[in-house]
């Protein structure tokens, strides 16, 4: 959770930028006119949130994050805005930590708290970072990229997180005001005491809590316009790879 309030911090940032770079109004003549933004000043908006959510992915040390990203504060006919670019990036990260989750639910119920399901997704055994030389560096411990892992539950906050953070409708409301964040933080909440209560051996505690869980997730997954848990979208992996975007010759 120390994690997730650091990322609240960066997007918070973000959207301060995004406030900040928003066009100003023009008053002449006793006439208000809206000063439509600039190219450069959409870049460098972008420019600015693309490093804030690049930082945000490096604090949980994920994978799967491109570096580029185009956003704007709310909804702007003919341009790339924040919601389809995090469905793009996050739907099938969520998707994926749903059908994990999911598959947990018989061994919950069942008691059997060390089952191979429960324990995978809690586990670090997603590589976020391969291990590799740095090019043009020799001569330093530095110059290696040491290997880092990442658990499916961790990878799915984030996800969650970024994707609810998205479907803000004030550039400058901070996250923990927007509706999706509450909802991913209930969900986030009861799966940790879940957490608790397989490390204690609470059977009955455990299934409450996985119950739980899984009502607060179809909160969370109705409001960011992803299908509820009942759905057969979750029978199967997902695919988490993000898909190149192109609008003629450029490509996102």
């Amino acid at each position: 959770m120390r994690a997730i309030s650091a990322i609240s911090i960066l997007v918070a940032c973000a959207q301060s930028v995004a406030a900040y770079s928003q066009p100003r109004a023009a008053v002449r003549g006793g006439v208000s006119a809206r000063t439509a933004a600039t190219p450069a000043v959409a870049g460098r908006r972008a420019a600015m949130e693309t490093a804030v959510f690049a930082g945000a992915a490096g604090l949980l040390g994920l994978a799967g994050v491109p570096a580029s990203v185009s956003a704007s504060g709310g909804s702007t006919a003919g341009k790339y805005t924040t919601i389809p670019v995090a469905k793009r990036r996050y739907f099938g990260r969520v998707k994926q930590g749903v059908y994990e989750f999911l598959a947990m639910q018989t061994t919950v119920k069942a008691g059997n708290l060390k089952s191979d399901d429960i324990s995978g997704f809690f586990s670090q055994s997603i590589v976020s970072t391969s291990k590799r030389q740095k090019s043009n560096c020799r001569g330093s411990d530095t110059c290696t990229v040491q290997e880092e892992r990442t658990s499916r539950w961790e990878d799915l906050q984030f996800s969650m997180f970024m994707l609810g953070n998205s479907f803000r409708l004030d550039a400058g409301k901070p996250p923990e005001k927007v509706r999706q964040v509450k909802e991913a933080k209930v969900f986030f909440t009861e799966v940790e005491k879940m957490q608790r209560a397989i490390r204690a051996g609470s059977k009955d505690e455990a299934s409450a809590r996985y119950l739980a869980a899984r009502a607060a997730l179809d909160v969370f997954l109705n409001d960011v316009e992803l299908p509820p848990t009942v759905d057969a979208t979750y029978a199967s992996s997902a695919d988490t790879k993000v898909k190149s975007l192109c609008q003629g010759s450029f490509c996102l």
